[in-house]
């Protein structure tokens, strides 16, 4: 694993176009998206047909930049990614409009999208997902994940049994999992949980109203702001 000096971090977009001023005036190694680009909230004033232009926009910037940017996938893009996630976890504001043509989208774009994503920044290991994997979840899917690394979370996606496992929502979320999955688990699931050893946590999907939240574990960066990872730790872009 490479070593990175500044790694631009975006979290849930929902049609919004915060990160790229973020993109444009930011110098850095590597872009994450951490998930969700589409099912805007409403009371944003955002429609589904502006949150599909922005799509566009980041689907745009990985084709320009693909070694440099990563495509995370969340909640609410996996329901239109996976038909089976949809039928056993469909997100609430699904857009039954767009639904047709965000499928083709995520079909077509197969390929650039992914679970989880690692990064060593000045000798620390971090690792990128949409909600954050909880140790009660890793727990209960550990010999189907095995080790706890980008590349055997992303292979949830190749099986009937991965896809059912990230599906999984737990209560916080109203669900009845133990735990909610790596794109599902809740904010308040990721305090209670015990800290997975040598890893810092990067995730979103919990909406903080003002600031993010950043602990000695873990860090929650869902609060419309682009965010630099550096050997000095995480700031606000």
């Amino acid at each position: 694993m490479t070593d990175r000096n500044k790694i631009l971090v975006i979290p849930d977009v929902h049609g919004r176009d915060f990160w790229k001023s973020a993109v444009e005036e930011t110098s850095c190694d590597r872009i994450v998206f951490l998930g969700d680009y589409v099912d805007p909230y409403e009371e944003e004033g955002i429609d589904g047909d502006a949150a599909l232009g922005c799509f566009f926009d980041v689907l745009d910037l990985k084709a320009k930049n693909p070694e440099k940017v990563v495509l995370l996938l969340g909640n609410h893009d996996l329901h239109y990614y996976s038909e089976q996630f949809c039928e056993l976890a469909c997100g609430s504001r699904y857009d039954e409009d767009l639904a047709v043509i965000l499928s083709g989208l995520m079909s077509a774009h197969k390929n650039e999208f992914c679970l989880a994503h690692e990064e060593k920044v000045d000798g620390k290991r971090y690792l990128f997902t949409h909600a954050g994997v909880t140790a009660l979840w890793y727990k209960r899917h550990r010999r189907a994940i095995k080790e706890l690394t980008a590349e055997h979370l992303n292979h949830l996606l190749k099986t009937k049994r991965g896809v059912a496992a990230l599906a999984e929502v737990g209560d916080i979320r109203g669900g009845d999992a133990p735990s909610g999955s790596m794109v599902w688990a809740d904010s308040i699931e990721m305090r209670a949980s015990v800290p997975l050893p040598n890893v810092y946590q990067i995730f979103g999907h919990s909406l903080q109203k003002y600031e993010p939240i950043i602990t000695a574990h873990y860090a929650c960066l869902d609060c419309r702001r682009a965010f630099l990872l550096d050997e000095s730790g995480l700031a606000m872009v």
